[in-house]
């Protein structure tokens, strides 16, 4: 049987910041270069859903722009947490993972609920925690770039993505390097603060979000071959290790 899945990307207008739009390219052409077919969908304000899609992203954007799709948001949330649970994996970048978390909480304290779907809270700083990340995590050494103004704390029972190895993540710029959680891990899902982007970074990420798809659909998930992203693959090492370098790591 042919594999193919559908893929869509919410609000790319406002939400693709940092380079997060790469992160669609990446999953496209990781997954074409295993004879995968491949549909983009683009969810922009107003859109309607398509019936069914078997992995969603969400990228970031400032708070004007996260603002400006949240009522938007708020009518495809029920749909959003359906496909989620029925373990369509879901990868949300910074600001786009405040959005589909359990609360925002803003600079005056106040508190506001987010579309629940992932068991995090993600409290508005004034200081930005900005430059180059690298984080452990169980599926080997990822690297990339962080521009957030939160700090963001974990329900109880919650995994993180990793551990930050050198930069910010969750703590925010107030933390101390090398002690920070960074992201979350919920079932098939991710959150996380990583741009660069994250997925053509991190190529092992990528892979592991079109096994869980494919696994979702009952598709065969062997992601063989491919040996036109050997190149591909290669570069990503080397920012990686060029930004460990940079780091003193």
């Amino acid at each position: 049987m042919s594999r193919s899945l559908t893929i869509i990307s919410l609000y790319p207008r406002q939400l693709g910041i940092n380079g997060d739009s790469g992160n669609v390219l990446a999953l496209r052409v990781r997954a074409e270069a295993r004879g995968i077919d491949v549909t983009v969908v683009e969810h922009n304000v107003g859109d309607t859903l398509p019936e069914s899609v078997d992995l969603v992203h969400i990228g970031s954007g400032p708070r004007t722009a996260q603002l400006a799709v949240q009522a938007d948001l708020a009518l495809i949330t029920p749909r959003l947490a359906a496909w989620k649970n029925a373990g369509v994996p879901v990868v949300a970048i910074a600001g786009g993972w405040q959005l589909l978390g359990s609360s925002i909480v803003d600079e005056t304290g106040e508190r506001f609920a987010a579309a629940g779907l992932f068991p995090t809270t993600s409290t508005l700083v004034a200081k930005r925690a900005v430059g180059e990340i690298v984080v452990s995590t169980e599926w080997g050494t990822v690297a990339g770039f962080e521009n957030h103004g939160a700090v963001t704390t974990l329900d109880a029972g919650a995994s993180p993505f990793g551990t930050v190895t050198a930069g910010h993540g969750n703590a925010g710029a107030a933390s101390s390097a090398g002690l920070s959680l960074e992201g979350v891990v919920d079932g098939a899902s991710i959150g996380t603060h990583l741009h660069g982007p994250l997925l053509p970074m991190n190529p092992v990420i990528a892979d592991r979000l079109l096994k869980a798809a494919l696994e979702n659909r009952g598709f065969d998930t062997a992601l063989d071959g491919g040996e036109t992203l050997a190149g591909i693959d290669l570069a990503a090492s080397n920012s990686r290790a060029a930004i460990a370098k940079r780091l003193g790591l």
